[in-house]
């Protein structure tokens, strides 16, 4: 089964505009034609069947037949990532954070981080991608923000966990849930892990810090070892 994406601000008065790569990889990889069906969502949990309409070279015209609403992912679950150095790593902590199922993704500069400069339009095609690939109808909303500050600020009434190597891994990686179905935002720092400050501000916070194990782990590998531990 193969689903498309369409932002809502293509969807209008009964009708679904794709575009660019959407439209192209119907048309000329899956040689889609006029009078096909076809499944689309917008990333906001709309999911859409239709039937083509339209073909031009850059665009497809899907005429609605059919709509539903998937519910809003439970437990609300977001993830805080320290910039990567080297971007194909960095490009897989994104791809897989949203195959399991991530509400959320806040890339952040750490006090530790060593690269400045990130490609978001990338990462949110790798994002798209990877919400089709799980064939669910919700896309993660992906920032950047300057510090962890930042990100915690921004963290509102979700419970924090950030992970950490220096933890006892005996007494104190255990997840403490007081609320499974409530939000959670998990953190992991970049290459280096987090600073001394920074693991200060989290306990000044009341985040809990949790050991992942006590082999150490590669940021991207850290993030999926997280993630599978509250889907």
């Amino acid at each position: 089964m193969n689903i498309f994406y369409a932002p809502p601000s293509q969807i209008n008065n009964g009708f679904i505009e794709l575009l660019d790569q959407e439209a192209n990889h119907a048309s000329r990889v899956l040689r889609a034609r006029e009078g096909d069906p076809l499944t689309v969502v917008d990333g906001r949990g709309g999911r859409y069947q239709g039937t083509i309409r339209r073909i031009t070279k850059k665009s497809m015209q899907v005429e609605i037949e059919n709509n539903d609403q998937e519910p809003v992912p439970s437990p609300r679950l977001a993830l805080g990532i320290g910039i990567i150095k080297k971007r194909d790593r960095l490009e897989f902590a994104v791809e897989k954070a949203v195959e399991l199922g991530v509400a959320e993704i806040r890339l952040f500069r750490s006090d530790h981080s060593i690269k400045e400069n990130v490609r978001m339009d990338r990462l949110q095609a790798i994002a798209i991608s990877a919400m089709k690939q799980r064939l669910r109808a919700w896309l993660p909303e992906i920032s950047l923000d300057h510090s962890v500050e930042e990100v915690l600020d921004c963290s509102g009434s979700a419970r924090v966990f950030a992970a950490h190597e220096e933890v006892d891994a005996v007494k104190e990686n255990g997840i403490q849930e007081q609320d499974s179905n409530g939000a959670k935002l998990l953190m992991v720092g970049p290459e280096g892990g987090f600073s001394d400050r920074e693991v200060q501000l989290f306990k000044q916070r009341e985040a809990q810090l949790v050991s992942l194990g006590s082999n150490r782990l590669r940021t991207e590998t850290a993030a999926v070892a997280f993630l599978s531990q509250f889907i």
